[in-house]
């Protein structure tokens, strides 16, 4: 995290305030400072003052931790001096800083332990968070450190301290959020026991006053004292229930018969009562014993019940926000994996089908990058919402992160109820997306695992999902697969190309092959697209839909890109000085080329240092990385001052429209094969294609048909008056020494076909 990186609660000044002092003050933030520790008598003296509050802490820690089992953290408390009096939490953490020193007693100070959450938090009466480089001291930079002070309430004074401790790499601003509740819950329960210490019964009775419930009955059960908080409670007046039976009381009364047949002492059993004439029910903590005379004979019952609404209501708070995502509101990781062990418990109980899915959103990647966060959140909650609405009482949905989302179906008849389900979201999530004037579409890839045919265990059903998920994307995406063992084999045959594609890059295994674009006017070569193959040294031949998706997912597309469009060029320059200076290279941009800060200043690097001529390199981007208009047609201007040529690929398949070439300057537009293959079979798609080429036309663009097989579609676009073409018809893709005899050949005479 950087120096000025806000912080909740707090400017950044104060921080690098502290930091300033740090340095004048001559701290060394590599040098560990030895811890500051009080002394052993003053330490008892702190934890006698704390007693009552340790009691509390002691309670509602272990329990916080439970919460949100799984994340590596620390907890510790101080007093209001900085003095730590308690620490509890992830063991690995806990013997990092005791071998600093870092133990009960220890104080924080800025003075002696630099820029920390614990100071900032006692100075600024705020909660604070501390992450990675805002720490002094270097050693404290791999860790996030949330603070929040607790107060006591009656006075209105700080008590202390109570922080987080992680590594970085958990860092959540949630954590904080989560603190400050515990915190709250904290300093409600200090200001609810000292209320009720050293209660007295009988002066209860008398003070109406007090926030506590009292009720007094004889040895039979019958209420004798009922009082005004009693009242308020329960919506009972004291009138119309004295001396009837206090077991006629709903809750309360049974725990009254309890302790009347048992002559035992309750505690802390939390009931729920019902008031007619409250909104809600009221949580109250009760307290019932029997009463005896100085004989020692068993006279009656006392029962005490107060409110802890307020405190069940933050627990609930605090359990939700560790169960749910925060910006879809859907059941989160933690919640499904609790979720789906009763769901299979169950099922094996009861021998029944129980699905597991597991969605993945299509190209979103690509539209949070293009569109803004803000749209792509927007996207997200619209997904959950439709998730939810359709699936009512059918299963349930969680977020598991990012883009990805699972749903459990645990009351499933047949195979065939499971395919219809994953057909229908399909549907769901292909329904168009409106946000501020834009309309998008989405698709998703769903993974499917079954219990009990696919795996007997919830790690088994997720990893088998995710498997099937993957075959889905591989299959062309927007569609579903249910998981079976030969899939298994090809996951690990994607892992091992996944390990291997980065070797092919410094390997030089990577080649280009180039297929010819046909001017169908002159019937003559203009120009050749540069497509990407692999050759590996034992697979042979790899085609790029089996290894590209894989360099955009582990982030090498940039590096992939920039080797292609240097390869290219300079083939292309090789062609020209050997008279072929005609020809341009169209050489496809991927979405994290397209994206890229110095894409332009790289672009004319490329040019400068192979000597090719700006012209005759054509750019290819798809409609898709032009959602983001105003960035786009920056981009794409700044490549048009270069003087390098822009197509549009894949006509018809993206997002944006006709509408939107008008902002961009643009020199050709490039059909996709889907609507050129159905031209023939299908009027529909002639009257698209014949629509594009006019329109386009109309925009002084080129026009060229991509996968063109047969002479029957050649002469249809002749006659729609198509500018050109490629595909098998004359040329499949060819490497540098076939289509040097194909120039060879074709430079006089004109191209041919195959």
């Amino acid at each position: 995290m950087a120096d000025n990186e806000p912080l909740h609660g707090l400017t950044p000044i104060p921080i690098a305030e502290s930091r300033q002092r740090c340095k004048e003050w001559g701290m060394d933030p590599k040098i560990v400072p030895d811890a500051e520790e009080v002394g052993t008598k003053e330490l008892q003296q702190i934890v006698q003052e704390y007693q009552e509050v340790l009691e509390v802490v002691a309670f509602f820690i272990p329990e916080f931790l439970s919460m949100i089992k799984g994340t590596p953290l620390f907890i510790v408390v101080t007093n209001r001096d900085g003095v730590v009096i308690y620490m509890e939490g992830d063991s690995t953490i806990k013997n990092v800083i005791q071998q600093l020193g870092f133990r009960t007693g220890v104080k924080f100070s800025e003075a002696h332990s630099g820029t920390n959450s614990i100071s900032l938090a006692l100075d600024y009466n705020l909660p604070i968070e501390v992450v990675g480089r805002q720490h002094f001291h270097e050693f404290l930079m791999h860790s996030a450190c949330y603070s929040v002070p607790f107060d006591d309430l009656q006075s209105n004074q700080i008590l202390g301290t109570i922080s987080i401790m992680t590594g970085i790499d958990f860092r959540n601003p949630l954590l904080l959020s989560l603190l400050s509740i515990l915190a709250e819950s904290i300093e409600r329960e200090i200001l609810l026991r000292r209320q009720n210490k050293d209660l007295n019964v009988l002066n209860q009775v008398l003070m109406d006053s007090i926030q506590t419930a009292m009720i007094i009955t004889d040895r039979f059960g019958n209420i004798t004292e009922f009082n005004h908080y009693a009242e308020e409670l329960t919506g009972i007046k004291k009138g119309d229930i004295l001396h009837n039976p206090a077991q006629e009381l709903d809750v309360i009364g049974d725990w009254i018969g309890k302790v009347i047949d048992t002559k035992e002492s309750y505690s802390d059993i939390e009931v729920k009562i019902s008031n007619p004439q409250a909104a809600k029910e009221t949580v109250c903590l009760f307290e019932g014993r029997p009463i005896y005379s100085e004989s020692h004979r068993f006279i009656g019952t006392v029962g005490s019940f107060r409110n802890i609404t307020e405190r069940y209501e933050n627990q609930l708070r605090m359990n939700y926000q560790a169960h749910h995502d925060d910006l879809t509101g859907l059941p989160n990781r933690r919640y499904f994996h609790s979720y789906l062990s009763e769901m299979l418990q169950s099922a094996k109980e009861q021998n029944r089908l129980l699905a597991v899915f597991l969605l993945d959103l299509d190209r979103f990647k690509l539209i949070n990058d293009t569109l803004g966060h803000a749209k792509g959140d927007y996207l997200l909650i619209e997904v959950a919402q439709r998730l939810q609405n359709y699936l009512q009482n059918k299963g349930k949905a969680f977020r598991m992160g990012g883009d990805e989302f699972t749903i459990v179906l645990s009351d499933l008849i047949s195979r065939e109820e499971v395919i219809g389900i994953a057909e229908d979201l399909i549907q769901l999530i292909r329904e168009p997306y409106e946000f501020q004037d834009l309309e998008f579409h989405m698709s998703t890839s769903i993974g499917i695992s079954l219990y009990p045919h696919d795996g007997q265990d919830l790690n088994t059903l997720l990893i088998h999902a995710d498997t099937a998920m993957y075959r889905a994307k591989d299959k062309g995406k927007n569609g579903y697969a249910i998981y079976n063992a030969d899939m298994s084999q090809k996951s690990l045959q994607k892992l091992t190309l996944e390990t291997e594609i980065d070797l092919a890059i410094r390997n030089n295994d990577l080649m280009l092959h180039y297929q010819p674009q046909i001017d169908i006017v002159q019937n003559r070569i203009i120009g050749m697209e540069a497509l990407l193959r692999w050759n590996h040294p034992d697979l042979g031949m790899i085609q790029p839909d089996e290894f590209i998706p894989l360099a955009e997912e582990m982030g090498l597309m940039g590096i992939l890109g920039e080797w292609v469009l240097k390869q290219a060029c300079r083939q292309m320059k090789a062609w020209h000085d050997s008279g072929y200076n005609h020809l341009k290279i169209a050489v496809n941009l991927s979405p994290q080329d397209f994206l890229k800060q110095r894409l332009v200043e790289k672009v004319r690097q490329v040019l400068d240092e192979t000597g090719l001529p700006p012209a005759c390199l054509e750019l290819e981007i798809t409609e898709s990385m032009t959602m983001d208009v105003d960035r786009s047609t920056t981009i794409l201007n700044e490549l048009r001052e270069i003087g390098v040529q822009i197509a549009i690929d894949d006509f018809g398949t993206g997002f944006s429209s006709l509408n939107y070439l008008k902002s961009f300057h643009l020199h050709r537009l490039k059909i996709d094969r889907s609507f050129v293959r159905d031209m023939i079979s299908g009027n529909k798609d002639a009257k698209i294609v014949g629509t594009m080429i006019s329109m386009a036309h109309g925009l002084h663009l080129k026009v060229l048909a991509e996968g063109v097989e047969t002479v029957e579609q050649l002469e249809m676009l002749k006659n729609m008056n198509c500018d050109e073409v490629q595909g098998y018809l004359y040329s499949k893709p060819m490497t540098v020494e076939e289509i040097e005899k194909s120039l060879g050949q074709n430079y006089i005479e004109g191209a041919m076909y195959r």
